[in-house]
């Protein structure tokens, strides 16, 4: 007589078989729960980014203070008062002391004016280009002098290094045309272009990316920074034969269009730099003036004190040379 007794296999499959759906139930608990969890994350910074930005950053602060800006420049001014603009990166920033400016223009030159300055960090023309076009000519309120500080290749023809910014805060997407020609050149940025217009978090997220990395890798920022401008300086030189001036050109159009004096303004940083020919020819065919502030009398090397930015001091006289530079073409253009 025999017996036949179940398997140890025979026991085991009817409980995993059992077990499994369980199994499939908690992951999916747990993968619904870490999207949960990101999604809270990513509101609150859509949140904190929206509506307190100016907290976590000089730089959101003036962004979002554009318009107000140009509205305060129109607004504001005195009908006698000159309108100008100071319009540039950090460099405008820290080298411009727009009240000593103010002082000399009004009281040496007895000239009434009224200034604003617009200097969103690390940016050149193609983010000034959208700036004039959002928050000065398509709100109508143009200023009568526009002075763009820059240095070394910030004029030439170039992609926006902060993509992200200009879909949000520049309204960069109102001009398709522009922005195909210049800047979008992949479907990945245009994708990222789009996201980014309608989420300050996703339009920041470099920021937040600078601010983690910062507390885990050590001197990140400045390692970045030194990289990035190598990087520059060889994509420049690896570019000698493509230079060209084609947005500044159509900047100093639409600045035509509303009568507005653009005034080029070469700043001095401790490395001399020359001027393109392109960009000479661009000046004399149009209304645009060159201004050479590249050496000062009495700036010295010790007073850019990160190797780029002007101190207190020597702020105080390139303003004081600025403004003897430019005080004829201003009377002129008041006079007209």
């Amino acid at each position: 007589m025999s017996i036949c007794l179940p398997t140890m296999e025979s026991e085991i499959e009817p409980q995993a078989d059992i077990m499994r759906p369980t199994k499939r139930r908690r992951l999916f608990r747990a993968e619904c729960g870490v999207l949960l969890i990101v999604l809270i994350l990513f509101l609150a910074l859509e949140s904190v980014f929206r509506f307190r930005g100016e907290l976590l950053s000089k730089d959101i602060a003036h962004l979002n203070s554009f318009d107000q800006i140009s509205r305060e420049l129109a607004e504001e001014a005195h009908p006698s008062e000159l309108r100008a603009l100071f319009l540039g990166n950090s460099l405008t920033r820290y080298g411009i002391n727009q009240e000593l400016f103010t002082q000399i223009i009004e009281k040496d030159y007895h000239l009434p004016i009224k200034t604003a300055k617009m200097n969103p960090d690390n940016t050149a023309l193609a983010d000034w280009f959208y700036a004039y076009q959002t928050y000065f000519k398509k709100a109508g309120r143009p200023p009568e002098v526009m002075i763009v500080g820059f240095e070394g290749n910030h004029l030439r023809d170039a992609p926006s290094n902060h993509l992200d910014r200009l879909a949000y805060y520049y309204e960069a997407g109102n001009d398709p045309e522009n922005l195909d020609r210049f800047d979008l050149k992949t479907l990945e940025q245009k994708i990222s272009f789009q996201l980014c217009r309608v989420s300050a978090a996703m339009a920041n997220r470099d920021r937040l990316q600078r601010r983690v990395l910062d507390k885990v890798i050590p001197q990140y920022r400045d390692g970045m920074d030194q990289l990035n401008g190598r990087l520059q300086i060889a994509k420049s030189s690896s570019q000698k034969e493509q230079i060209s001036y084609e947005r500044l050109l159509k900047f100093i159009a639409l600045a035509e269009q509303d009568d507005v004096q653009v005034i080029l303004v070469a700043m001095p940083v401790p490395e001399f730099y020359e001027f393109d020919t392109p960009l000479l020819e661009v000046v004399s065919s149009t209304s645009a003036q060159l201004v050479d502030c590249r050496l000062i009398p009495g700036l010295t090397n010790d007073m850019f004190f990160d190797g780029l930015h002007m101190d207190e001091q020597a702020s105080r006289i390139y303003t004081t040379a600025l403004a003897e530079k430019i005080e004829l073409d201003l009377k002129l253009f008041q006079a007209e």
